[in-house]
């Protein structure tokens, strides 16, 4: 079964490079508290400290994006995460509050083609229909690294101190990046990859590509698109939630849960695990509820809609007396707000008309993401000195869970891009079939 899909491989590959990416971003959260009392930090500083990774890093995202357009995605990614984890190993070395947020700005320029890269890379080895799955084994590496590594990192921060934690997790993204530059290539280069799979990617992965190919619409097409906006806030809504969970939730459980460095690695890692196969299970079933038109059509914001409104349990869950249950909430909360994610770059996918704008709409997805996250640790902090307590903090991801579903509902129905080159040749032809009619039952959709 297996020699048949080998491009799993390419899937397995991109949910650890996630995974890594993560796991370096878990390990300032989980050593957060024992850094905080070396450095003299406050719940305000700290949350600013927990957000430095992205003040640059929003700036990169769509420049990151025009690179791997150009450049291509081994390339991208290798020298991303080469140079990253260089940055995060220096972070470990940091002599001072000023020489840890240089390393921690360093770090998010450099992590900031993943995720247009890691979507790109999916579209160049996915069929059309294999997307949902596909995204998802990629964006849960995001959650898998917090789940195996916030017992590991909590574990080293005990023993060892923050810093050896810091050099560990550098030093694993260096070994990934070995396996990169010796696997990765195109499916039309990878000589590891069959004939007859090489075949079905090339005639699955944009249905009708070479007919129906659209003129790529460039970065200021897609902006002025409603649909990208849309597709923007949405990702916004629920990335908010993602970057409460990952600064501030370890945090959380040691100072309003009573619990030690240790035991709240540990209990981190539940919502993360239960996500990691929770989504993944969901999105392989989910993926044989829409035809391919429907997929072309933008059918699938139904269910981003349904994930993020069912992630707003988050509403509640703090006010709840017992951990093991408000972990329970936290954990179903943080299961659909992942397959929010996971299927909304799914949608875009789907929604794109040109290969040529991936990495740029990836980017604009993940910057529209990103400036909701780079706040979310700095208003929890606010928030948390304000109050005195984290419930108002929790109920602020829950309100952005219910705009995000009505956001992608309502706004992201139509195609990124323009209609097809021939459609765009034959002046007042249309059809009511294929993709051509499918692009037309998109428009009027809702």
């Amino acid at each position: 079964m297996f020699a048949n899909r080998k491009r799993l491989l390419v899937y397995a590959l991109l949910f650890l490079l996630l995974l890594i990416n993560y796991l370096d971003r878990i390990a300032m959260s989980i050593a957060g508290k024992p850094l905080a009392a070396e450095l003299h930090l406050g719940p305000v500083a700290l949350g600013y400290l927990y957000s430095s990774s992205l003040w640059i890093y929003i700036l990169c995202l769509l420049p990151a994006g025009a690179l791997t357009d150009r450049f291509g995605t081994r390339r991208v990614i290798g020298v991303a995460i080469g140079l990253w984890s260089v940055c995060q190993i220096l972070g470990g070395c940091a002599f001072g509050l000023v020489s840890l947020v240089a390393a921690r700005i360093g770090l998010g320029v450099f992590e900031s083609p993943t995720n247009a890269a890691g979507n790109r890379a999916i579209r160049e080895w996915a069929p059309r229909n294999e997307r949902g799955s596909a995204t998802s084994a990629f964006i849960m590496g995001s959650y898998a690294g917090p789940a195996l590594g916030a017992p590991v990192v909590a574990w080293l921060v005990t023993r060892y101190g923050w810093r050896i934690s810091f050099i560990v997790t550098g030093v694993l993204g260096l070994a990934w990046l070995t396996l990169w530059l010796a696997r990765f290539r195109l499916p039309e280069e990878a000589r590891w990859l069959g004939a007859a799979e090489r075949e079905q990617i090339l005639a699955r992965r944009d249905m009708q590509a070479d007919r129906h190919a659209a003129r790529p619409a460039g970065l200021r097409g897609l902006l002025a698109s409603p649909t990208m906006w849309a597709l923007a806030l949405t990702q916004g809504c629920m990335t908010y939630t993602q970057y409460l969970f990952l600064t501030w939730f370890p945090t959380y459980l040691q100072t309003a849960r009573g619990l030690t460095i240790l035991s709240s690695g540990f209990y981190t890692a539940i919502p993360y695990a239960v996500t990691v196969v929770g989504c993944l299970l969901i999105s392989m079933a989910a993926d044989r509820l829409f035809d391919m038109q429907a997929l072309y059509a933008g059918k699938r914001r139904y269910a981003v809609a349904l994930f993020l409104l069912l992630s707003a349990d988050v509403l509640v869950a703090p006010s709840l007396r017992s951990t093991p249950l408000v972990i329970v909430l936290f954990s179903l909360s943080m299961l659909a707000s992942a397959c929010a994610m996971a299927w909304n770059f799914a949608l875009t996918n789907d929604l794109l008309r040109s290969a040529d704008d991936a990495g740029v709409a990836f980017a604009a997805l993940t910057l529209g993401g990103n400036l909701f996250g780079i706040v979310a640790p700095i208003v929890t902090g606010y928030v948390v000195r304000a109050t005195g307590h984290f419930d108002a903090a929790f109920a602020i991801a829950g309100v952005l869970a219910i705009v995000g579903a009505f956001t992608v509902l309502v706004f992201a129905s139509r195609p990124l891009g323009g209609p097809p080159v021939h459609d765009r040749d034959a002046a007042g032809t249309s059809s009511s079939s294929g993709p051509s009619g499918a692009l037309h039952m998109a428009q009027g959709d809702l």
